[in-house]
């Protein structure tokens, strides 16, 4: 049995990531320990959001814990607020020039490596394994409908989600109020993805989610 600890967002993040590890080794036995925010029986008991996210990781005994009782530990952040001030990733470089993708990635991972205690992350870089979502994680799901250009938008990414959904008669995603609404829309969403084919496929058009998918290439390399 394979042991992963999830450090997400939220909830919608949470389903997301575990529908993709659980579909791209269908068949494997693996434990899902959810240790940023809690969350037991699908209810969310503690507060979620990137902010936390980044305080998780500097909070040397619980990152530590995660790490030592798991086999590996996903970080999953969505780099929409990264220019805030409190997290200080800007999407421009010099001239006001909007950075790659490849090139944001980069600068978040490096921020998020930068504030885990160096100690940990020394000793257990290989176990980290880093979902940045440009800029949301509702940007990977847009190849699931799409085919045109929009499979690669990183702006805006819920809305033409839901454009298309309402386009084909679909419900839409819900506000976050309506949890139970909002987790069955998912999981009809999350249901196209069945094969690791599937997954590998849409994952090609959002460099985050590509270099998040190679990552598990790696762990499967590993066993």
């Amino acid at each position: 049995m394979t042991r992963i600890a999830l450090a997400t967002e939220g909830k919608s993040e949470h389903w997301i990531v575990k529908h993709l590890v659980q579909n791209y080794f269908k068949g494997k036995e693996i434990f899902f320990r959810q240790v940023q925010p809690q969350i037991f029986n699908d209810t969310q008991e503690s507060v979620g959001g990137w902010l936390e996210i980044l305080k998780f990781c500097e909070r040397t005994d619980d990152i530590k814990s995660a790490l030592i009782e798991s086999d590996y530990l996903i970080i999953q952040i969505d780099t929409d607020e990264s220019q805030n001030p409190n997290f200080g990733v800007t999407h421009t470089k010099q001239g006001s020039v909007l950075k790659t993708s490849e090139e944001l990635f980069e600068d978040i991972v490096s921020k998020i490596r930068g504030i885990i205690n160096p100690e940990i992350e020394t000793e257990y870089s290989n176990k980290i394994i880093f979902a940045i979502c440009i800029h949301s994680i509702e940007c990977w799901l847009l190849p699931i409908y799409y085919t045109n250009n929009h499979k690669k938008d990183i702006r805006n990414c819920l809305s033409t989600l839901n454009t298309e959904l309402r386009r084909r008669n679909l419900n839409v995603i819900p506000p976050k109020k309506q949890k139970e609404k909002r987790q069955a829309v998912y999981e009809n969403v999350l249901r196209k993805w069945k094969r690791r084919q599937d997954i590998v496929s849409s994952s090609k058009h959002n460099f985050g989610f590509k270099k998040f998918i190679e990552s598990l290439k790696m762990i499967e390399s590993k066993e």
